[in-house]
């Protein structure tokens, strides 16, 4: 439940938390904020996208962010 992974490695479906990377100070909620979860879902944008449980706001996030899956 705790291994980190990359967003590219989650199935369509899985919720996760996404860590901060370098130069992203907002939106994701931080090593000392609050932490979002998210479900990665097929989108508008094309491709695979995530969706912000509490809000319902879609967003396009990269293969490479890190992340952990939620059970």
């Amino acid at each position: 439940m705790d291994e980190q992974l990359t967003f590219g490695e989650l199935n369509e479906g899985d919720r996760f938390i996404a860590f901060p990377i370098p130069g992203d100070n907002q939106g994701h909620g931080g090593f000392k904020g609050i932490h979002y979860v998210f479900m990665k879902v097929q989108g508008p944008f094309g491709g695979d996208n995530s969706v912000k449980l509490s809000t319902g706001v879609l967003s396009r996030m990269s293969a490479l962010m890190p992340v952990i899956l939620v059970q």
